[in-house]
This record gives C-alpha cells, sequence and structure tokens, in this order.
C-alpha cells in the first residue's frame, strides 16, 4: 500500500525516494520488492503526499486512478470472486494480506442494505484521514471494475470532521450520502447490489488463490487497548462523584474527542464504560466490617 503512494508520487513528478525518505523509510526497504512495509509509514506518506502538492484532495486523486491488481494477491482474493457479495465476504478475513492495520466487520444489516465498519488500528490525526478516505475510496473504485457497473454506496461514513468543500468526495462517490464527524468510519451499500456478477470471477483460480492466502497470518483483533486504559482509570474513579470523560481524557494524555472515537473504534462508548466500571465496583467483596456504601456495620 506505501508502494502504491510512492508509484503516484512519482507520476506526478515528484521523487518517491525523497518522499519516502521523508516518511523515514530506509532505503534497503525501498530496494526490497517484497517486503512487508510497517504500517505507520502508511499514513505519513499520504500526509506527506499532500503537503508536497498542496493539493487537500490528493488522496480522492490518487484512488481515482486506481485499477484492481495493482494491490496484487488482496485485489485478486475478491475480484475472483463470482458476485460482489462473495467478493466482499473476502475482504474480512484476508485483509491481513495487504495490511496489519485495518479491519472491516459488518456494520448494521436492515431488509434492504448492509453497512462495513472499516477499523485502522495505528495511525493519528490527518494521516488517519486519509489513509480511510484511500481504503473506502479504492473499495468503490474495486467494485465498479468488478461488477462493470457504475455503482455508488449508499452512504459513507467518515470520523473526520468535515473538509470545507466536498466537490472531490461528491465526484468520487457519486450519489451516496455522505456523513462527516460519524463514530465510526463505514460504508453502505444496497444489498440488492451484491447479487452482481463479477466480470473478473474466476473460479478455479479463486480456490487457488484462497488457499494460499488462508497460510498467511490472520488480521490482528480489534483493538481493545483503549477500553482496558479507560477501565483502568474509571477504577481508580469510580469511588469518587460521576467520573467526567474530560477527566479520564486528559489522564490517558488525549482530549475528550479523540477518547470517544477510539472507544467507537472498539465497539464500546464512554457511557457503556462507566456503566461497566460501575457495575465491577458493586460487585467487589467490600471490605470487612463495611457495607457496599461504605457505612460500618
Amino acid at each position: 500500500m506505501p508502494r502504491l503512494i510512492l508509484s503516484r508520487a512519482a507520476a506526478a513528478g515528484i521523487d518517491p525516494n525523497r518522499l519516502a525518505r521523508e516518511a523515514g523509510m530506509p532505503s534497503w526497504l525501498l530496494a526490497d520488492k517484497t517486503a512487508r512495509v510497517p504500517s505507520d509509514y502508511y499514513p505519513k506518506l499520504w500526509e506527506l503526499l499532500e503537503h508536497t502538492t498542496g493539493d487537500p484532495n490528493s488522496t480522492l486523486r490518487v484512488v481515482g486512478g486506481y485499477r484492481v491488481g495493482e494491490l496484487g494477491l488482496f485485489d485478486y482474493l475478491i475480484s475472483t470472486a463470482d458476485t460482489l457479495g462473495e467478493g466482499l465476504e473476502v475482504v474480512g478475513p484476508y485483509v491481513g494480506s495487504v495490511s496489519s492495520n485495518f479491519r472491516m466487520d459488518p456494520g448494521e444489516q436492515t431488509e434492504t442494505e448492509s453497512t462495513f465498519n472499516l477499523y485502522m488500528i495505528n495511525a493519528e490525526g490527518r494521516g488517519r484521514d486519509l489513509s480511510i478516505q484511500s481504503s473506502l475510496g479504492i473499495l468503490v473504485s474495486r467494485i465498479r471494475q468488478m461488477t462493470g457497473r457504475p455503482i455508488d454506496p449508499v452512504r459513507v461514513a467518515f470520523a473526520q470532521r468535515a473538509p470545507a468543500r466536498h466537490d472531490a468526495f461528491t465526484e468520487h462517490f457519486g450519489t451516496a450520502t455522505l456523513d462527516f464527524g460519524a463514530p465510526v468510519d463505514s460504508m453502505t451499500y444496497r444489498l440488492a447490489d451484491f447479487e452482481l456478477p463479477h466480470v473478473t470471477a474466476d473460479p478455479m483460480l479463486a480456490a487457488v488463490l484462497r488457499r494460499y492466502a488462508a497460510a498467511m497470518p490472520p488480521p490482528p483483533p480489534r483493538a481493545t487497548e483503549w477500553p482496558d486504559r479507560v477501565a483502568g482509570v474509571l477504577e481508580q474513579l469510580i469511588d469518587d462523584a460521576e467520573p467526567a470523560l474530560d477527566q479520564v481524557a486528559r489522564r490517558l494524555f488525549t482530549s475528550s474527542r479523540t477518547l470517544q472515537r477510539r472507544l467507537a473504534e472498539s465497539g464500546t462508548s464512554w457511557k457503556l464504560e462507566v456503566e461497566r466500571a460501575r457495575k465491577r465496583h458493586l460487585e467487589q467483596p467490600a471490605p470487612a466490617g463495611v457495607d457496599r456504601l461504605g457505612a460500618p456495620r
């Protein structure tokens, strides 16, 4: 995935070696075309590309030119499936073949629509926003190419703040409703679209590739670090008055907004974590001679 960015930088007349050095990538890593690139370089490269071009829409312009096959095994695992639905089922189990920094899990399902939630394990700030844009943008481009149809999602939700202008988002995501400041990054498609056949289907090749991919390391588990850290702080504060979100955020050296986003990415919320902490506190045995409310007995 970092090499995709570097190839686009070169096509735009930007020295990819300089961009890689500024991101901290060692020269030997650039020379070895088979090496797995550490995931923290990816968001850094998107930020550097945006800064170098001076174009806040550089990421969406890059993914607009993406072609199926550029991400190797992962692309072919999806594109060789018979239908769009079957191809999307491959994303979750095999995303580790292209990145150890993402998860895509099922979200809300209705009788007519299906939502996929995208989680990024290791990234912050603008680099994270651009990485999410690229992943959701590539998914849309891939679906259009595999089905041979100009399919637009129903909705696309971004945790990032709304940009000053939406033109580039509308151009890429088409008629989809765009939501910014959402608790989780996600994309929603119509269930009817899942029945569409792939013009790239190849059942025999699909079987071979899936056997190969199954031998690769699995994708990382969803991050639990933030709920665990919040639980640790709440354990210290729960005896006091109602713990405040900003108080816990300060102890974890982050902002209230970021903390809420991290909890949402981990499938929980501030309110739920406070309720769990209070329940754990009440279930703890009281010291001898003292009732649960602290009064002698």
